[in-house]
């Protein structure tokens, strides 16, 4: 499958990803660094800290590998592959990235702002902020089941996990608005090129099986 087609028969995930992508341009451009890192993150308490702590593990590796793994037992082998391939080059180019561009991480860009709300234990106190690792690593996954699904609107739900994903990672200040922005966008191109690269070998493989569709293993 190309591009385009693969663009017509998601238009809605695609849509609503650059939705997305225009609000996080919106901010960027509106606002400094730090001012874009304050203006959205207004108002913590102990129940939010304690939630966005679970929805961040949604974009850990171990995370995208577990789903690999559940995957595999169910009998979705070519979705398993497509999964652990995206996740695993978008997390190589975000590695990569991160030892070329040692940006400061939002706790030591802002260590001498009154900025109150880090969270003690939890918020990182490094450097290699750009990109979100976690957040090219989620918008992979969603990018793929997106496009395996039959049910084209579960784009909007999974757009939703997505983006709280990439907001965690600020809420708990691991990551300014241009991390999380180009760690989607790594993790997107990448589901992408894996889809692109691997449908020829699912279409081989479906005329033998007599399948015919990737959401059906």
């Amino acid at each position: 499958m190309t591009i385009k087609p693969l663009f017509k028969e998601n238009i809605l995930f695609f849509t609503g990803y650059l939705l997305l992508l225009i609000f996080a341009l919106f901010v960027l451009f509106a606002n400094s660094k730090a001012a874009g890192f304050v203006l959205l993150n207004p108002y913590h308490t102990p129940f939010l800290d304690f939630a966005f702590q679970g929805i961040t593990l949604l974009g850990d590796g171990l995370f995208s590998i577990a789903f690999c793994v559940v995957l595999l037992l169910v009998r979705k082998r070519y979705v398993s592959l497509l999964v652990f391939i995206s996740y695993a080059s978008s997390g190589i180019a975000a590695q990569v990235l991160k030892h070329f561009i040692s940006e400061p991480r939002p706790a030591i860009f802002l260590e001498h702002s009154n900025y109150p709300y880090f969270i003690e234990n939890v918020t990182l106190h490094n450097y290699h902020s750009f990109p979100s690792g976690h957040t090219a690593t989620i918008f992979a996954l969603i990018s793929i089941v997106a496009f395996v699904s039959q049910n084209k609107l579960s784009a909007v739900p999974l757009l939703i996990i997505g983006a709280l994903v990439g907001y965690s990672r600020m809420y708990l200040g691991q990551h300014f608005m241009v991390d999380v922005t180009i760690g989607s966008l790594t993790g997107i191109l990448f589901a992408i090129i894996s889809w692109i690269l691997l449908y020829p070998f699912y279409q081989k493989r479906n005329k033998k099986a007599g399948e015919s569709s990737p959401a059906v293993e």
